[in-house]
């Protein structure tokens, strides 16, 4: 991509439609193996916060060493909808070389300098002018790549894929540049000629893909190839005895670049996705709790079902994005044959009877299947012709639709076309006890399980053999929740502690319900509680068991 090549990207469908980047010159078309990096800078010469974008291809390899250009543009789209987007290269300062900023990791900002990095450890980042009068500094921009300040170094033998700021102290800017084997520590000194500083922090750590890094509280934790990691001044392990084996051998390799981190600061939670077992996209998530110090996981529950996501401090609650493309469908219309006296049908349109721009409106989308991946049409126009079009066929008149492209394969009279809406969804997570999708709302199941109570192994309260090996009677549970909606009770009980498990229930009991009479008898019993009614919730408290001994044992 040539230094002064302007990019202009037109907003992605709702619907997941593939978005087309023109160039003046040629045409970028988006490529799946693209993972993309994104940050925000201010530029004094304009006044306004620039998105700067790198269009890195490592979704399939962490260590590619394809170089591709960063881009930059503003953050608001234009009138049209589109955000336009230039190749950013070394064009300003007092030296520049025109050459264009090409990395294969990836685009960080310490405030106020920029950071690329990629291959054989490579860090560089532009020139900001120490002089501080306003003149001088709004002169500054983040193309100017050749001045004192600007330095670049090569601080590792493997590939820098991850930069984040850190808090510096009296050497700010600082940041963390995470290798595929390496922490390294950049720090500003201020001092000439190198300006910078760089540590290696660690070159015995591993990185399980570009995006498993998050800070909590002044803390990184990160996601290696066999364990978890954490940076507090220094890298140590971050214990996990609970369920990493679950994860590590259960983990999709080959699609370690979909594992991404993040965290729900309300519940103090570090959240781990990553592809399970022959997924191909995140199915599961396990999860640090930070105050506790303890594990837990979301198995395959649809919450841990994401791609990606974001928590600021600006919104109350996490904005996590679903890789599940769900779209629904109108009732078909079906496509006419251009009627008499009427206009000549561009490649990029149809009629239909009647008034359907009641339907179709600008902006809209349109989709010639109804299928698992429609094709998806942009409406611009949508005209209905009343006066001039009423003919003996048709007598509600006819509707000229107009869609952003041409209709590939052409469209024909006969052929059906549907009212879509959906796509890849965002979620407002930790908001309700609801899943709320485009068109409805229902609950979401929730359970959880005790651990084994017996006589044989112990009960909650004595994690000890009473000394008698005999099957548990139980007679009555006395329910302690503060609850919204019924709950379900399932007991689950085993003859031995590898044998089948026996369902009995659910036994289903609301907010008044003092006590659950029963006659179940197992050597070894499992409790399962159940919350599966709209805006159903609880918190458990301490349950009464009433039990005896049962039949000798099997």
């Amino acid at each position: 991509m040539a230094p002064n090549t302007t990019v202009t990207v037109t907003a992605a469908s709702i619907a997941g439609t593939p978005t087309t980047v023109s160039l003046y010159d040629e045409t970028f078309t988006p490529d799946p193996n693209l993972l993309w990096q994104f940050d925000l800078q201010y530029s004094p010469a304009g006044g306004s916060l620039q998105v700067l974008a790198h269009p890195g291809q490592n979704l399939v390899n962490i260590d590619n060493a394809i170089q591709t250009q960063v881009l930059t543009g503003g953050l608001l789209p234009n009138s049209s909808n589109q955000w336009n987007f230039q190749g950013l290269a070394d064009t300003g300062g007092q030296n520049p070389t025109y050459r264009p900023i090409m990395v294969d990791g990836g685009v960080c900002v310490l405030y106020p300098y920029t950071f690329v990095y990629g291959s054989d450890g490579f860090i560089a980042n532009n020139n900001v002018d120490t002089n501080t009068t306003l003149t001088t500094y709004n002169q500054q921009t983040i193309t100017d790549w050749n001045g004192a300040t600007a330095n670049q170094v090569n601080m590792a033998s493997s590939k820098i894929v991850k930069g984040i700021p850190v808090r510096g102290g009296t050497n700010s800017p600082s940041g963390l540049f995470w290798a595929t084997d390496s922490l390294i520590r950049v720090s500003f000194t201020g001092t000439a000629p190198l300006y910078w500083r760089y540590d290696i922090i660690s070159s015995q750590i591993s990185t399980i893909s570009s995006s498993c890094f998050v800070e909590m509280d002044g803390i990184f934790y990160w996601m290696g190839v066999d364990r978890f990691y954490q940076y507090n001044g220094a890298v140590s392990v971050l214990p996990n005895d609970k369920n990493v084996n679950w994860l590590f051998d259960n983990l999709n390799f080959v699609q370690r670049q979909k594992v991404w981190t993040t965290k729900v600061p309300r519940y103090n939670e570090i959240w781990f996705f990553y592809p399970r077992g022959d997924a191909t996209e995140c199915t599961d998530a396990i999860i640090f709790n930070v105050k506790d110090k303890i594990w837990y996981d979301a198995g395959s529950a649809p919450g841990s079902r994401r791609s990606c996501g974001y928590t600021t401090e600006v919104f109350p609650t996490p904005i996590w994005a679903s890789w599940e493309d769900i779209n629904t469908f109108s009732t078909p219309f079906t496509v006419i044959a251009k009627p008499a006296s009427q206009p000549a049908l561009n490649s990029n349109q149809l009629y239909l009877n009647g008034d359907a721009s009641i339907t179709f409106g600008a902006g809209d989308y349109l989709a010639t299947s109804n299928g698992s991946n429609p094709t998806v049409y942009k409406v611009v126009t949508s005209q209905f012709l009343f006066t001039s079009a009423i003919t003996a066929t048709n007598p509600e008149g006819v509707t000229l639709i107009t869609v952003d492209e041409s209709f590939n394969p052409a469209l024909v009279a006969g052929n059906l076309v549907y009212y879509i809406e959906g796509g890849y969804p965002l979620w407002q997570h930790e908001f309700g006890t609801n899943a709320i999708t485009f068109n409805q709302e229902f609950a979401i199941t929730s359970s959880i399980t005790t651990c084994d109570i017996s006589w044989v192994g112990g009960i909650p309260s004595q994690d000890s053999p009473t000394g008698v090996n005999r099957r548990m009677h139980l007679r009555r549970i006395e329910p302690d929740f503060v609850q919204s909606g019924t709950m379900g009770m399932t007991i689950l009980g085993r003859k031995f502690a590898r044998g089948d498990t026996e369902t009995s229930g659910p036994f289903y009991f609301d907010p008044d319900t003092g006590k659950i009479d029963l006659r179940v008898e197992h050597r070894e019993v499992r409790l399962k509680f159940e919350s599966n009614v709209l805006n159903g919730n609880f918190e458990m408290g301490r349950l009464l068991i009433t039990a005896e001994y049962g039949d000798e044992r099997p």
